[in-house]
């Protein structure tokens, strides 16, 4: 079965803002600030109303800007929300409606409004525990046991070989099922990129995607490369973005031949220098591009970059990182 389109966040920015208050509707491509409760691919049924019909515990859809998020109301005197692990409160961005309903896959988890104080209490519990340098310490040593190197030869097993690739337009139906699991893109952004820029032909394309498929060519990696002006950021030269590895072939140099294979062909298609910009809390992303070879950046460009996501409602900091395509 093919993978289901997704529309674009301004289409759906329009239908939920035309929602008359009452109605409901399912939503996909929402970050993930309710991350571990809300996972990449997961979907949110929402209940239009402002803020004035919620309550401490109720879990929002906010827009900010050009991204819509999912936050818990930590309080309405002022009115603030705040990640699931986040101690932070923030007070901006439209309240677009109640979330009543989370989807993962064929199950569907009711959030009922008595829940409420549980999951304010979850919310200020989790918040205060993940604050804790301990806990993620713990957190990412249970983590990368199970992905660790012990795991690996079942793993490679179950997986198959991997060929990292360019990916073509005949490869659109395997971008879009791993990017509905994987990636917080729309999925008309992607068709549109493979079709009209990655996929083309080598003298016509702009920009790349990489991918590794296995043998039946399911994607279990991908990155792109290309100019932030193709989304509106006024950043020059070309960008490494959404570089992700499915949790069964991490640890087997995936990431590293994406990037490898990306940096060849920006260097074909003249590009002197390629840029990346990762969250600061992301070591083992930042591990990965330094091991091909990227550098920290000027604090100016990376000051640029972090002014020009504030503006597009990105919360987390960036640390940049640039090197030679061609080295």
């Amino acid at each position: 079965m093919p993978p289901r389109k997704t529309p674009s966040t301004e289409v759906l920015l329009d239908v939920l803002e035309a929602l008359p208050p009452g109605q409901k509707l399912w939503v996909r491509g929402v970050s993930q600030d309710l991350y571990p409760l809300l996972r990449v691919g997961d979907a949110v049924r929402v209940l239009r109303c402002g803020p004035g019909a919620t309550s401490r515990g109720d879990v929002v859809l906010v827009r900010q800007a050009r991204m819509l998020t999912a936050r818990v109301v930590v309080s309405t005197s002022p009115w603030r929300t705040a990640t699931l692990l986040g101690a932070e409160e923030r007070s901006g961005g439209e309240v677009l409606g109640r979330v009543v309903a989370l989807r993962r896959g064929r199950w569907r988890v009711p959030l009922p409004r008595p829940f409420r104080p549980a999951l304010w209490v979850a919310q200020r519990t989790l918040a205060t525990a993940w604050a804790r340098p301990e806990t993620r310490l713990v957190y990412r040593g249970v983590r990368d046991f199970f992905f660790s190197g012990w795991s690996k030869p079942l793993r490679r097993h179950l997986v198959g070989p991997l060929a990292v690739r360019l990916l073509r337009a005949e490869d659109q139906d395997a971008l879009l099922l791993f990017a509905s699991e994987r990636l917080v893109v729309s999925a008309s952004f992607l068709r549109r990129q493979l079709r009209e820029r990655w996929g083309l032909e080598d003298s016509e394309r702009r920009g790349a995607a990489a991918g590794a498929l296995d043998a039946k060519g399911r994607l279990h990696g991908f990155a792109w490369v290309d100019s932030y002006r193709q989304e509106g950021l006024p950043l020059e030269g070309v960008w490494v973005r959404s570089l992700v590895v499915a949790p069964q072939a991490r640890r087997m140099g995936v990431a590293t031949q994406l990037l490898a294979c990306l940096l060849v062909e920006a260097h074909r298609q003249g590009e002197p220098s390629v840029q990346a910009d990762v969250d600061e809390d992301n070591a083992a992303s930042l591990r990965t591009f330094e091991r091909v070879g990227f550098r920290r950046s000027s604090d100016a460009l990376t000051r640029r970059t972090n002014e020009a996501w504030d503006a597009a409602g990105r919360s987390k900091r960036l640390v940049v990182l640039e090197r030679d395509s061609g080295r």
